[in-house]
């Protein structure tokens, strides 16, 4: 005979068996419907092609056509034909005809004139006095009038005095205007002797270290070098602003680089 102490240790027994295995059977079902199964699929060698698109090189006409026809379909804008481009010159083709004489010209005045006056060399000294350098010639000294020596007995003989012909200014650097030439004769040499500006092969036969005289506008003028000068024919020596003679010009200068004096 069964007592009631066991019986319910029997029916709790029951059901907590029932309820393990009831647990144990839902879960099993509800991890197999979680995972998905898992196919293996044989890999097979397939080359992979690589397509690359080229862009088509369009011109610079078709360009501007294509944004002509673009800008036509608007109403608010209009279209204008562009000026053509003008050509550059090449630099390095610039800067070497720059340095050649060949496109420099002559700067003449609108009164430009032949030097016709007289001028005798003779005598002619050219010496820096106060600031200027001046070219000038002594005149010998005189006696007085024979009566006025009669009357006081002695021979007084006048001073000598200096005939000045030119008056050169003293520069040493070319001003930044340029002035014209007004005669042929551009200057003056050592001896005296005016320098004509078509006398450059005369006097091309001295070196660039010789001076053979000043120009009127009071730069000195030296002979023929290799070096290459401004458009008037000045370079810069060691004393300062010179002209130089260039057997690739037919005149001595093309210009004064300062106003010059006339005869």
């Amino acid at each position: 005979m069964f007592r009631t102490r066991d019986f319910v240790l029997f029916c709790v027994t029951i059901a907590f068996l029932v309820i393990a295995i009831g647990a144990t059977i839902f879960s099993q079902q509800h991890s197999s419907q979680r995972s998905s199964p898992v196919v293996f699929v044989e890999q097979t060698n397939q080359e992979n092609q690589v397509e690359i698109a080229v862009k088509p090189e369009v011109s610079r006409a078709e360009r501007l056509q294509s944004m002509r026809e673009k800008i036509a379909q608007s109403s608010q804008l209009s279209i204008s034909n562009p000026e053509p481009e003008a050509s550059m010159p090449d630099e390095a083709a610039t800067s070497s005809e720059d340095l050649t004489e060949s496109n420099k010209t002559l700067l003449t005045c609108a009164d430009y004139r032949p030097y016709a006056a007289q001028w005798s060399p003779a005598g002619i000294i050219i010496e820096e006095v106060e600031g200027a350098r001046l070219v000038y010639r002594t005149v010998p000294a005189t006696s007085l009038p024979e009566a006025m020596a009669q009357a006081t007995g002695t021979v007084v003989l006048e001073a000598p005095t200096k005939e000045i012909l030119l008056q050169l200014p003293l520069r040493s650097f070319p001003l930044s205007t340029q002035s014209c030439i007004y005669s042929d004769v551009i200057g003056i040499a050592h001896d005296g002797s005016l320098i004509r500006n078509s006398e450059a092969g005369l006097y091309g036969i001295f070196n660039s270290s010789t001076m053979i005289g000043y120009a009127l506008d009071g730069f000195p003028i030296y002979g023929a070098g290799d070096s290459v000068g401004d458009a008037c024919g000045g370079v810069m020596g060691a004393a300062g602003y010179q002209y130089q003679i260039s057997l690739g010009r037919d005149t001595i200068l093309n210009c004064f680089s300062a106003p010059p004096v006339r005869l």
